[in-house]
């Protein structure tokens, strides 16, 4: 497989052009729609057809996209990844053009390569058995164990705050039209969270996402704009970890880039530290590892500090918001959709228990900002 290199002069690849128009105003509910009619047959025809490639073929569980790994003959695995077609194209075409950024800035970085086309290309169109037309992307496929099933043992966090870094600095330098669009899992976006907090059920409970939406207004919106700002991975979340192994010591791969947008550097670290606080007697543990293990590679700022356990409280409240909002929306569902209720929760129950002042002291440490 031949993997597609970045275009010269930081120009965009031809694939690019004509399908950048850009659709803010479109807020589809992307995990409400039903995924790509591709059964293992027709995703192994378009395999052959525009990848020349054929093998064991094996659907791959996904929320909203048809993903089939491909084992050849060799034993090389790729994975062939049939977009919905409800995603914005400008938005699929930058997840694929920060991919092949990320070849270039940092060819060591483990995390998947776009794969070239028979005709050359890094993304082609394929038709599902419904005739609704798919982008569909050939990926190199990464191994290792998903750190949501597995247990973190001592310096773990602080490898992550390195990976994490090293990420961020590959994607420093790229730009694309869609890095804009509106997202409401962009922290900076929390404003637009109050339409929702209608549907949250626990008073107790929306009456503290309501406290967390005035003080972003009145406080954190106002400071965001003079924030180091980029285009940014923006979910790095265990479930888009790789591992080492079950008793994990080192990251070893990232996936899933469809969160990508451009945002403050500081919403892109809070995301990740909102999964790591810890409900014991130090909750404010593995975040500080992976502040230093972030600092240590890519230095953060003071006022990103100061900022950081407010991003981290408005990450736990957009979980809620959108969450008990799609609940409504689709109640058979809602099982699986409020299932980070209970951990967001915890997390704002945490930084309460901490609080901001104690909070901001120790990330100043860990970060060397004091």
């Amino acid at each position: 497989m031949t993997e597609v290199g970045i275009t010269p002069q930081g120009g965009l690849p031809p694939f690019l052009s004509g399908v950048l128009a850009e659709e803010s105003g479109n807020k589809t509910d992307l995990l409400a729609q039903d995924p790509p009619a591709f059964d293992a047959a027709r995703a192994a025809e378009v395999a052959l057809q525009r990848y020349g490639i054929s093998g064991e073929i094996k659907p791959l569980a996904a929320e909203k996209d048809a993903n089939f790994l491909i084992t050849l003959p060799s034993g090389e695995e790729a994975l062939l990844k049939i977009t919905n077609a409800a995603e914005e194209r400008a938005v699929t075409d930058m997840q694929t053009a920060a991919l092949m950024h990320l070849a270039t800035a940092d060819p060591d970085l483990p995390v998947q390569r776009i794969c070239a086309s028979l005709s050359g290309k890094a993304a082609e169109v394929a038709t599902a058995a419904d005739g609704q037309p798919h982008v569909v992307r050939l990926m190199t496929f990464l191994g290792g164990t998903v750190l949501s099933n597995a247990t973190p043992r001592p310096g773990l966090h602080r490898a992550l705050g390195d990976f994490h870094a090293r990420v961020a600095l590959g994607l420093r330098g790229f730009f694309h039209p869609a890095g804009g669009h509106f997202l409401q899992w962009d922290i900076k976006q929390a404003g637009h969270l109050r339409p929702l907090l209608a549907d949250v059920q626990d008073a107790a409970l929306r009456a503290q996402l309501g406290r967390a939406l005035d003080h972003f207004d009145a406080e954190v919106a106002p400071q965001l704009p003079h924030l180091r700002a980029q285009i940014v991975h923006n979910d790095f979340n265990p479930h888009n970890i790789l591992v080492d192994a079950p008793q994990a010591q080192h990251p070893v791969g990232l996936i899933d880039f469809g969160d990508m947008v451009h945002t403050p550097l500081a919403c892109d670290l809070a995301v990740a530290c909102s999964y790591q606080l810890g409900h014991d007697a130090h909750p404010l543990g593995a975040i500080c590892e992976m502040v230093a293990g972030f600092a240590a590679r890519l230095p953060l700022e003071a006022e990103e500090i100061a900022l950081l356990p407010s991003l981290i409280r408005l990450r736990h409240a957009t979980t809620l918001a959108i969450g008990a909002s799609r609940a409504r929306r689709y109640p058979d569902n809602a099982p699986y959709i409020l299932r980070n209720a209970a951990a967001s929760q915890r997390g704002l129950a945490a930084l309460d228990h901490v609080g901001d002042p104690a909070a901001i002291k120790a990330l100043h440490h860990a970060a060397g900002t004091e």
